[in-house]
């Protein structure tokens, strides 16, 4: 089992939570870090990084399971794992409301890979209720690679 994801001072409607899973690289954990925090030009960059070995390995299951605890306003969670350790250094985004995806969105799945520069935008789109997660893992599945881009 693994830990439940301190949530105290932190707001997850306004703060991206990105959770490393994979400690294969720490260069590149630097770099994700690094475009993580790069500013966006329209708003204000609000992650919240957790960088905790006893998520090594973990499944997105898993570290979804570690943050609910009862937060209505937590609506993705991203994960650096393996596969974002390297390339484009894409995360994964993953829905904790797959209760709330109709017909059309389930065949989309529950997750998909952005861009590490993007997920301020997405999570700040989430968090006004401009877009929700199924239109931008729609926008990521019309990718080859199923990456949101830009």
């Amino acid at each position: 089992m693994r830990p439940i994801i301190d949530r105290s001072g932190h707001d997850f409607e306004g703060e991206a939570l990105v959770v490393r899973t994979d400690y294969s690289d720490d260069g590149a954990w630097a770099v994700v870090v690094e475009l993580l925090n790069q500013p966006d030009g329209e708003f204000e960059v609000r992650t919240h990084l957790v960088d905790d070995r006893a998520f090594a390995g973990a499944s997105p299951e898993e570290v979804v399971l570690s943050t609910l605890g009862g937060d209505p306003d937590l609506e993705v969670v991203y994960l650096a794992d393996a596969v974002t350790m390297r390339g484009d250094h894409a995360l994964l985004a993953v829905s904790t409301r797959s209760e709330d995806a109709d017909e059309d969105d389930e065949e989309l799945g529950c997750e998909f890979r952005l861009l590490p520069t993007l997920v301020n935008e997405m999570h700040v789109n989430l968090a006004i209720g401009h877009l929700d997660f199924w239109e931008f893992a729609y926008h990521a599945a019309r990718d080859p690679e199923r990456i949101l881009r830009g």
